[in-house]
């Protein structure tokens, strides 16, 4: 009884401070709730297209080179700068988690090994990626792996071992994979900034009659680290 009339004292003086009728009041929703009385459910994540222009830098591994079945130890390939594009979407069904991406990217270098074996290495990449990434609103950190074709061009090639020299150039289109991880950073709604770090290889087996009508064959396994940086649009 007590508690009825203590409960109406308080909502007669709500109603006097407010000015606001009584039935208003008892109407009104609690913060955060719709007026069926549930919480309302936020709007689910759209698919994202995106594309994006980048520069990079390659710090390439010391691998062997084989020629005619002659092994180079330790063949190095200085580093070089290079450029990149790409795009890609990140579908709404897969929630904005996990995302394929299609890039070509490029970059030079100079094939040098202890004995006489020098040229001048130009690579162009068409890789296809997958993604997974953490999708916050303005950081968003992100993994992937990669296979695609790279196209591996060696010119004004000066090889020679044992009995074989090899020169000219030739060209290869090998099977390559990479593994990749990134962070983006959004600078507006649409624009973005990314880094990005990647691990690529490739093998690359340039015939004898691009280099020196028969001349063996010669091999090279390319392996290099990637930094690259750049800027998109997403929408």
């Amino acid at each position: 009884m007590h508690r009825i009339v203590l409960h109406g004292l308080i909502m007669t003086v709500v109603v006097m401070l407010s000015g606001e009728p009584l039935d208003a009041i008892a109407q009104e929703v609690p913060a955060g709730e719709s007026s069926s009385g549930q919480v309302p459910v936020p709007e689910k994540r759209k698919t994202e297209f995106y594309g994006a222009l980048s520069i990079l830098g390659t710090i390439p591994k010391d691998e062997n080179l084989t020629v005619g079945g002659t092994t180079i130890f330790d063949t190095n390939v200085k580093g070089s700068v290079g450029a990149g594009l790409k795009a890609g979407i990140f579908p709404k069904f897969a929630g904005g988690v996990f995302g394929v991406e299609g890039e070509v990217f490029g970059h030079g270098g100079k094939l040098n090994a202890p004995v006489q074996a020098q040229g001048d290495l130009t690579v162009i990449n068409f890789m296809v990626n997958v993604l997974a990434r953490y999708p916050g609103e303005i950081i968003q950190p992100y993994v992937g792996v990669g296979i695609g074709v790279s196209a591996g061009q060696l010119s004004d090639a000066n090889i020679q071992v044992a009995s074989i020299q090899l020169t000219g150039k030739a060209g290869d289109g090998a099977g390559a994979f990479q593994f990749l991880g990134g962070v983006r950073a959004y600078l507006t709604k649409m624009i973005f900034l990314f880094g990005e770090y990647k691990y690529f290889a490739a093998n690359y087996k340039w015939e004898s009659e691009g280099i020196s009508t028969g001349s063996p064959s010669v091999n090279f396994d390319f392996r290099t680290q990637i930094v690259s940086g750049g800027i998109g649009i997403s929408f």
